[in-house]
């Protein structure tokens, strides 16, 4: 992989998104479907994985009163602006909602849930006269069929399956690889990294000035004037990540910057490593450079360990890069920088994933507070050895265990969160839906 592939790949997978990813993609296949037909809707069919329909069915919708994917496809059906990828749900207006609410009120929006390993979400849009059909698979935003009636608009399925020849190319480098790669770019050719910091800030600083979620950033806040937390790097991290996906999750009304399809992996990233960049007084080609490394060993976990995975993401890819890269603003070795992962894996694998909710804003902040540990054992030489639990001499081979307790160690864990553990008005709903194939 060469400069201009690493700019490339960065601007596919570093993008912004309005909304969680899961409900805004459920709205996407939705849009994309109606946009290819005309008249009333007299149905809406949704199709999705285990993992998709879990990250969507709790969390709140940006300018949106309700909860749950039933209205997030919904809502796609109404507004038909597929164009706008990740950001469609900036078109909600007060009719667009009556619409889309009296849609679930009709009882014509369905669910079922099937047993795709990755990202997968397939929407049927029907009204008197027509018939229009999506498959989303891969990425959040990657439509690879579209139909109307019997007629294919669109047909990339024999593509989607594997990766593209950036992200192939990205899948066979090192740790130390991408370091170097990192490090090779100028500002000019990497100054956009420091738009996701100005746009997760935004939300940060909304939360700071309004009531939102549940008091989980408002008490970090308060905490860091206190005498258990303190006023200290790991306590800011943790308050801004915390704020940050505690307002996203609540339905924020501003966009954040994603990475590797999460808008919680990208505030985990950018609002970590800008917090410990402003403690070193690192400059903007020093910054711009470690988000382009850590934002790249993100979607180098993401790959092994999988788009939608029953691990939490933000913990197991996202936080282990921010673990690297605070060691990469100390001025660390590469070999400093991969025990920081192989630590990170010793310490918090195994964190599950149960959906896109408030409660992720924990799971941020705990993993946040893992990295600067993690880096800090390894910028003094303690490393976990190899042969404990998963870690292996090497954080190449330590990512692979990862992914390995990933898939397939824990594919059950999606199908039963989905089935069981979700908050009791959606338990019903869940298993009416969820059909073993």
């Amino acid at each position: 992989m060469n400069q201009a592939d690493m700019i490339m790949l960065l601007k596919q997978e570093v993008v912004p998104a309005l909304g969680c990813t899961e409900p805004v993609c459920a709205a996407l296949g939705a849009a994309a479907a109606a946009s290819l037909v005309d008249g009333d809707i007299t149905a809406i069919n949704l199709k999705m994985n285990p993992g998709l329909y879990k990250n969507g069915m709790a969390v709140s919708i940006p300018g949106f009163s309700r909860v749950g994917m039933k209205y997030a496809g919904a809502l796609g059906a109404v507004l038909r602006n597929y164009k706008a990828g990740l950001q469609l749900l900036e078109g909600i207006t007060p009719s667009i909602s009556e619409a889309a609410i009296a849609l679930v009120g009709k009882d014509i929006v369905h669910i079922e849930i099937v047993n795709e390993e990755n990202l997968y979400a397939e929407a049927e849009v029907v009204t008197k006269s027509h018939r229009g059909r999506s498959i989303i698979r891969g990425n959040h935003s990657n439509i690879v069929f579209l139909s109307q009636d019997d007629k294919i608009v669109l047909d990339k399925r024999a593509a989607a399956g594997g990766n593209d020849l950036l992200h192939d190319k990205l899948y066979a480098m090192t740790v130390g690889e991408i370091y170097d790669l990192s490090q090779s770019a100028d500002e000019k050719d990497l100054g956009f990294m420091l738009d996701g910091v100005k746009m997760n800030q935004a939300v940060s600083d909304y939360v700071a000035q309004h009531q939102v979620g549940i008091g989980i950033a408002k008490t970090l806040e308060k905490s860091m004037g206190g005498k258990i937390m303190g006023d200290n790097l790991a306590s800011r991290i943790m308050y801004k990540v915390a704020s940050c996906a505690e307002g996203r999750m609540t339905g924020c009304p501003f966009p954040v910057m994603s990475s590797a399809g999460s808008g919680n992996h990208g505030i985990t990233v950018t609002m970590a490593i800008f917090e410990t960049a402003m403690y070193f007084h690192s400059t903007d080609l020093e910054l711009c450079r470690v988000l382009a490394f850590a934002h790249m060993l993100n979607v180098y976990i993401k790959m092994r360990t999988g788009k939608l995975s029953a691990m939490c993401g933000c913990g197991i890819a996202a936080a282990t890069s921010v673990a690297a890269a605070i060691v990469y603003l100390q001025g660390g070795s590469k070999e400093q920088i991969g025990n920081a992962i192989i630590n990170m894996a010793a310490n918090i694998t195994g964190m599950i994933c149960d959906g896109g909710k408030v409660g992720c804003a924990l799971k941020l902040a705990t993993a946040s507070n893992a990295a600067v540990m993690s880096s800090e054992l390894a910028m003094n030489g303690v490393v976990i050895p190899a042969s404990n639990g998963i870690c292996a001499a090497t954080p190449e081979e330590t990512i692979a265990n990862m992914g390995t307790v990933s898939k397939p160690g824990m594919t059950e864990t999606d199908t039963t969160v989905v089935t069981l553990e979700v908050p009791i008005e959606y338990v019903d709903e869940v298993r009416s839906i969820y059909r073993e194939k």
